[in-house]
């Protein structure tokens, strides 16, 4: 049987800014719900980063190249 972890619940805004160099930039902000931590970030890999170290839940992030899984296309 697998591992279960507790449900966490997250709010997150993300939107697309230009850089100052003119290059694409995602830009956000994200909550836990239930802790209440919060942050902004300037890149998703940031976004990641939060998740992670609240949930206490890592390696979850698809390396580049992977397939995706199908039921998300």
């Amino acid at each position: 049987m697998g591992e279960k972890h507790a449900l966490e619940s997250f709010v997150a805004r993300i939107w697309l800014e230009s850089a100052p160099n003119g290059n694409p930039m995602w830009r956000g902000h994200v909550r836990h719900v239930q802790g209440e931590q919060e942050t902004y970030f300037q890149d998703l890999e940031a976004m990641g980063d939060f998740l992670e170290r609240v949930s206490g839940v890592s390696g979850l992030r698809q390396v580049p190249g992977e397939a995706r899984d199908s039921k998300l296309d």
